[in-house]
């Protein structure tokens, strides 16, 4: 019985290494698609460079959500994307703690969007609660056109196509 509980120890400690090698290469390969991306390289360029296709580097691109506020924007990504349109909100981004996969519980979701004219304050103030509501977490979107200029560059670098 002791050869079967230390096989069945060491296929744990196995698997456990390999999931953690997945993560650590799909983190890799995400952060050198943005990398290219963030230089100024297409697509098509990106994909050429690291040998996946075209659309893989762009499902890359997208936010993956490591963390458990993460996981729940990617499974609401749909409903989100469709409460911000009805609000007048397009080109959803994920910035900051959960953009990181650093969040806490104390954390909130930080969006940034692009808004389209005449889309008041109310109406941003209506979609940030309906968002919380979806994602039983509070939820800031802040206009990209908005932003203040010492927060542009840390934001506009961690932010992630939703």
């Amino acid at each position: 019985m002791s050869d079967d509980q230390d096989t069945v120890t060491r296929l744990r400690a196995q698997a456990h290494a390999a999931d953690e090698l997945h993560e650590r290469s799909r983190r890799l390969l995400v952060d050198a698609v943005r990398s290219g991306l963030a230089a100024g390289l297409t697509q098509r360029e990106v994909a050429a460079a690291i040998g996946r296709s075209q659309p893989e580097v762009s499902r890359l691109q997208r936010f993956q959500g490591r963390s458990g506020r993460g996981r729940v924007v990617v499974r609401n990504r749909s409903k989100i994307v469709a409460l911000a349109a009805a609000r007048g909100a397009t080109n959803l981004r994920v910035f900051g703690s959960v953009a990181l996969g650093t969040d806490t519980s104390e954390s909130d979701i930080d969006l940034m969007a692009d808004i389209a004219p005449g889309t008041g304050l109310f109406a941003l103030a209506r979609l940030e609660r309906e968002l919380g509501d979806l994602l039983g977490s509070k939820v800031d979107v802040v206009p990209a056109r908005g932003l203040r200029e010492h927060l542009a560059e840390r934001v506009l670098t961690e932010a992630v196509p939703l």
